[in-house]
């Protein structure tokens, strides 16, 4: 089973040539490039989503290659597992 990136769904590669209609933020030109003049607070804003959003690819990454990583186990033979309660026991740990 192949899981997709989010990154994959989510990314927009085309270019932008101007802003939806009824869009009040600013269009400046600088060196070839356009941008969008947005205000500090909502461009904090948006930093803080894109952190969120790389942090969440990040931990579906290290999920999708644990999965995979516990699946060849599996493949390669029986899984053994103990129980937490016997665990506890042979580590002499006070049962929950």
């Amino acid at each position: 089973m192949s899981v997709p990136s989010p990154s994959s769904r989510l990314a927009y590669h085309g270019k932008m040539s101007e802003l939806p209609s009824g869009d009040a933020h600013e269009i400046i030109h600088l060196g070839g490039e356009t941008a969008v003049v947005v205000p500090l607070d909502e461009y904090r804003r948006l930093r803080h989503d894109a952190h969120r959003a790389q942090l969440i690819e990040l931990a579906d990454e290290e999920e999708a290659a644990a999965v995979a990583a516990f699946r060849a186990r599996q493949a390669a033979g029986p899984v053994v597992t103990v129980p937490q309660a016997e665990v506890r026991r042979r580590f002499g740990l006070a049962s929950q």
